[in-house]
């Protein structure tokens, strides 16, 4: 069977915010630039030699002033001008007329937006749209579009996503106020991700606030994919470094009413956090792992999702999956429903809101086939890399659980392969 272990607490800190930090560098740069060799920091020798000069200098100056924020006025109208010409659009985006909307537009490293046609170009019919671009730090590659006309009430957002190599992406989309709301899934390498999400199963940003605390889809005004790739540090290596010119390709984006499979619901007296039923890995990969949709235990459950990790390459592999949009107040339970084809130290992690991190380890046993594993809260440890107002889970504070194999103590087969196989999280 599955024994339960105390957690070595020595799990590195995965802060799962790595989109904020761009911001964070970007404004960091801001402060850095110009602070230096201002009249301020001049010597007072150096002030009073040139007191002389300012006279006849401020004549100029003051002209060259005036017409600066007569060019800046004209360039401030000017954006005004063309941000006042693009009107909101419907969204729904097939990318088969061959016409790049203005509403696009793209960041990262010497970022490239286009349509791209021809017979295994996109995930239906014959157009898709594609980024190119450079990897490198703090320069998050993504693509949005924007302002956006809502038509009717939209439950469902949809698209097609293809990525060169193993991608952990980041979607989003953004209310007339800012807020930002989000969710995570895995894009294989190559292949494309067909997939249909519920709106309402999308979670608050980490770095917004809602004075209603919920998406209100008729609000909406654009929306973003994102390659969280080449992050600094740690969750950097974890979340997948890339070299050379990449590609991201999408296409049939739709924010539309209708139905969508949900991942989360509640069941049993609990809640299921993810089923795994479907092809689509909706969390973020940690540690470059392969994915593969496979058959579950049955009886209710009736898809799972194999990782499989190779020696050799990042200590921890898994993932992480939002729980953020979820009422989990009230329960004190943690279930996985579970297998492992090899012998292996999986760490369980709970993150809140905060950052404060809980963790506790499982020992997988290939001889046991599927198991369910009910980890009461109280056995999960506060990690000492990070702090808590109370020092014990809080369910309502949940914003994120991973889950990771330590490949550096993991048994693999002949080639040096190993994987789990995971059918269910929830909370009793």
């Amino acid at each position: 069977m599955m024994c339960v272990r105390k957690a070595s607490l020595a799990l590195m800190c995965l802060a799962i915010i790595a989109f904020c930090a761009l911001g964070l560098s970007q404004a960091a740069a801001q402060e850095n630039q110009g602070g230096f060799g201002q009249a301020g920091d001049q010597p007072a020798a150096a002030e009073e030699q040139q007191e002389g000069d300012v006279g006849a200098e401020e004549e100029g100056r003051a002209g060259e002033a005036v017409e600066g924020e007569e060019g800046a006025a004209a360039e401030v109208l000017e954006a005004e001008e063309v941000e006042a010409e693009i009107e909101p659009i419907p969204p729904s985006f097939d990318f088969e007329d061959g016409q790049l909307s203005p509403h696009w537009s793209a960041t990262g490293m010497e970022p490239m937006l286009e349509i791209t046609r021809g017979p295994g170009q996109a995930l239906a019919g014959q157009g898709a749209l594609m980024l190119t671009y450079m990897p490198g730090g703090g320069n998050l590659p993504s693509v949005s579009v924007g302002p956006l006309e809502m038509v009717g009430q939209p439950s469902v957002l949809q698209f097609g996503l293809k990525t060169d190599e193993i991608s952990s992406i980041r979607y989003g989309v953004a209310e007339e106020d800012g807020t930002e709301y989000e969710g995570y899934c895995y894009a294989p390498a190559g292949e494309w991700v067909d997939c249909r999400i519920a709106l309402d199963e999308l979670m608050l940003a980490q770095n917004s606030e809602d004075e209603n605390e919920m998406l209100d889809p008729e609000q909406i005004t654009s929306l973003t994919f994102m390659d969280l790739c080449n992050l600094p540090g740690e969750i950097g290596r974890a979340l997948g470094i890339k070299q050379g010119l990449q590609h991201m390709w999408l296409d049939n984006v739709k924010l539309s009413p209708g139905t969508a499979p949900r991942r989360s619901q509640e069941a049993g007296g609990g809640v299921i956090v993810d089923d795994f039923d479907g092809e689509a890995a909706l969390f973020l990969p940690v540690g470059g792992p392969e994915i593969e949709s496979v058959a579950g235990p049955g009886g209710g459950d009736d898809g799972a999702c194999k990782l499989i990790y190779r020696l050799g390459g990042h200590r921890w592999v898994g993932f992480v999956r939002g729980v953020g949009h979820l009422d989990l107040t009230g329960f004190d339970q943690y279930c996985l429903k579970l297998k492992a084809e090899h012998r292996a130290r999986l760490v369980a992690v709970l993150e809140e809101w905060d950052g404060s991190k809980y963790e506790t380890n499982l020992e997988l046993d290939p001889e046991a086939g599927w198991t369910e594993v009910t980890l009461p809260l109280t056995q999960f440890i506060l990690d000492p890399a990070t702090e808590d107002e109370n020092e014990q889970v809080d369910l309502g504070q949940l914003r994120v659980v991973i889950l990771v194999v330590d490949t550096f103590n993991a048994s693999v087969n002949a080639m040096g392969d190993g994987s789990f196989t995971i059918s269910r999280i929830s909370f009793r």
